[in-house]
Order: structure tokens, then C-alpha cells, then sequence
């Protein structure tokens, strides 16, 4: 039970991702779901979806912003070499 109605009206507070590309966060959530596919099959759909969420705020919130925008840029085979 919450202690106070502040903790009962928290939100969900989502790291920011708006700068990694759309196909790049399917790509992501694709493979994180892969992995707890795998590893929790017993999950129901509820814990499931937390979990992947939780796993993928985490990767987010831990990601070099700079290094990403930089890598998305290369544009020369060299570059990635």
C-alpha cells in the first residue's frame, strides 16, 4: 500500500530514446525479447513486457549518446573498420 498519494500517482518515467533510429530500437527490442523468450518461457504477458521494457531502459539509459550519433554516420566502409 502506498505511504502517500505521490506514490500511488507516480508516473513511469521512460529514459530518452529519441535519438536512436526506429529500426534500431525494433532491432533492440527484438533481441531483448529473444533473450527472455528463451530464459523465462513460464512468464505471463504482464511480467514479460515489464521486463523487456525494464532491460531496455537499461541499455538505454547506459548507451554513449555521442559514440551511437557518431557511429550512424559513417558513411565509408573504412569508417567501420
Amino acid at each position: 500500500m502506498p505511504e502517500s498519494d505521490d506514490e500511488e500517482n507516480q508516473t513511469i518515467k521512460y529514459v530518452d530514446d529519441t535519438f536512436i533510429l526506429p529500426e534500431h530500437k525494433k532491432e533492440l527490442i527484438q533481441i531483448i525479447k529473444g533473450i527472455y523468450e528463451k530464459s523465462m518461457p513460464w512468464a505471463d504477458n504482464v511480467l514479460f513486457k515489464c521486463t523487456v521494457l525494464n532491460h531496455y531502459q537499461q541499455i538505454i539509459s547506459n548507451l554513449d549518446k555521442e559514440a551511437y550519433l557518431s557511429e550512424i554516420n559513417k558513411t565509408n566502409v573504412e569508417d567501420y573498420i
